[in-house]
Order: structure tokens, then sequence, then C-alpha cells
């Protein structure tokens, strides 16, 4: 495994998906987190045998990046905490706080 022209490889992504948010294409925003999985599954197939500096100082870019566009999005937070929440048959009330946190 080339290790610095991976490196390299997803430094380039990051600089493109910046640009792109930069001039406000949101549309990208998956694919910055889709390179997120990407780099710490890097990480952690790296941790046992190698140094991983180079990908960590690359995710702390990366998710300075989120931080700054403001990545946050509610429905797409509820979907992956309730992936069924669109079904028919889905009881909405197993989303409520005291369900959710065991309050009934």
């Amino acid at each position: 495994m080339n290790i610095m022209g991976t490196i390299k490889d997803y430094k380039k992504e990051l600089a493109r998906y910046k640009e792109e948010l930069e001039n406000g294409n949101d549309d990208v925003e998956q694919d910055v987190v889709d390179l997120e999985m990407k780099i710490e599954e890097e990480i952690q197939e790296m941790a046992e045998y190698e140094d991983t500096k180079p990908f960590d100082k690359l995710l702390k870019e990366l998710k300075s990046l989120k931080r700054e566009f403001d990545f946050y999005d509610e429905d797409a937070e509820l979907d992956r905490m309730f992936p069924d929440r669109h079904d028919e048959d889905f009881d909405e009330d197993s989303m409520s706080y005291n369900s959710f946190f065991g309050g009934d």
C-alpha cells in the first residue's frame, strides 16, 4: 500500500469537495461523509502496524470542514436513528423522548 499516494488522493478529493461547498454545492455533503468513513476505515486497518498520523491529520481537516459548513441534517439523523420511520406500520410514539430513553 502506498500510503503517501493514498493521502495525496484523499487530500485532492477533500480540496475538491471544499471548493464545491464554497461554491454553494451542498450536493457533495454525502461524498464528504463517505470520504470520512473511508479515512476512518484506513486508520482502523493501519492502527496495528503503521503510523496513522497522516490519516489522523486528514480526518481532523475533514471534520473541521464539516463544522465550517454545518453538516447537521435533522432528517438524515432521524433516518439513521430510526431507519424504518417511513414504513406504513411505524409507531410514531417509538420516537418520543421518553420511549427512546426508557421513560415509558
